[in-house]
């Protein structure tokens, strides 16, 4: 085996084969490499890295086949493509159980402003609430920390970047790469992503099945092709970022007002779904107080689709149990000290729900 080995050496070395020669110095050179190093230079490390990155939610992930002409490129733990010349990243949960067998569910899983996917995977905990039914969950980042997702917030909005079509081809791809029903699309999101998950909900109705998140409300007027679809909203009363009553003071604090036409509170959001949704009823027919949170809504709607407002008594913005920290400033909000997962009651209303 030695001699062989030493042909094969100095056979490579006489022929000259810089370019086999250079790329195995380079694998070599890679384990001191930065992070940063690794992603502009992903054409060569992505399929050789052998350490988990420091962003990655330990998970039972599976590898990445090894296929020609994937329909995304492959950065690290991220799956790229390219939307109007920007390039468009997202995190993939797939538990090894949904490669076969029966079509499973998928879950798109939005983070809030100022926030990434990597902090957002952490705290909202969707990997292992979706388990038990196996579902594929996709945790998209938006450019310059932000969705547009209406009159507010950030960056994408003033750019009124096409967020929509990035979502919208994620999920296309999504489901011809994995074993996805396609019946049973859900969206959920915190804050600036729940307002960008009711905003899928209302552009994109023919797609997703139902939506269920928290702290944010539609941010938009109705869309004409909009059907209805089943939705549920979860709002801390003691919310002081996007507040409870009344979402113009929230705008503000990014420099942004809502019309008269889109401006919202929690009840007043549960009204513009009732109708959007054509339920029967002047007042909600569901009324389901607790100690922690109270459910009201709506249940005689077109296409049983079904309106639902949890009032969360104790919970600030932040619907999580964790504490929510923005690695670009730094900024926290506290985790909610109690005793339920916001989580779980959106995947239990939003999981009955199929095409």
């Amino acid at each position: 085996m030695k001699k062989i080995t030493l042909i094969l050496i100095t056979f490579l070395l006489v022929t000259g084969v810089s370019g086999s020669y250079g790329y195995f110095v380079y694998i070599y050179d890679n384990d001191s490499s930065s992070s940063e190093d690794a992603i502009v230079r992903d054409d060569i490390v992505e399929e050789e890295q052998s350490e988990t990155s420091q962003n990655q939610t330990v998970s039972n992930e599976t590898e990445e086949p090894e296929e020609e002409n994937l329909p995304f490129e492959t950065v690290g733990i991220f799956r790229c493509i390219e939307i109007d010349s920007e390039q468009r990243c997202w995190q993939t949960h797939e538990p090894s159980a949904s490669l076969q067998g029966s079509p499973v569910p998928l879950v798109i899983d939005l983070h809030g402003y100022g926030f990434n996917s990597t902090e957002h995977r952490r705290i909202s905990d969707f990997d292992e609430v979706t388990d038990d039914e196996n579902a594929v969950v996709l945790y998209p980042d938006a450019l310059d920390f932000s969705w547009n997702s209406g009159w507010c917030c950030g960056e994408s909005a003033n750019l009124e970047r096409n967020d929509l079509g990035f979502i919208i081809e994620m999920v296309d791809i999504a489901i011809d790469f994995h074993n996805i029903d396609s019946k049973r699309v859900y969206a959920t999101g915190w804050s600036n992503g729940c307002a960008m998950a009711q905003a899928l909900a209302n552009k994109a109705s023919h797609i997703f099945t139902a939506i269920g998140c928290m702290s944010f409300y539609l941010l938009q007027l109705p869309d004409d092709n909009y059907s209805p679809i089943p939705i549920i909203e979860l709002h801390g009363v003691a919310d002081s970022t996007v507040p409870y009553a009344f979402d113009a003071s929230g705008g503000l604090i990014y420099g942004q007002v809502p019309s008269l036409q889109t401006a919202s509170g929690a009840i007043q959001n549960l009204n513009n779904w009732k109708d959007m949704n054509g339920c029967n009823g002047l007042i909600p027919d569901i009324n389901e107080p607790g100690t922690l949170f109270t459910v009201e809504g709506f249940s005689d709607c077109t296409n049983n689709a079904e309106v639902r407002l949890v009032t969360l008594h104790f919970h600030g913005h932040n619907p999580y149990s964790e504490d929510a920290r923005q690695e670009s400033s730094g900024f926290f909000l506290p985790g909610s000290q109690v005793p339920i997962s916001t989580s779980q009651i959106a995947w239990d209303f939003i999981s009955q729900h199929s095409k």
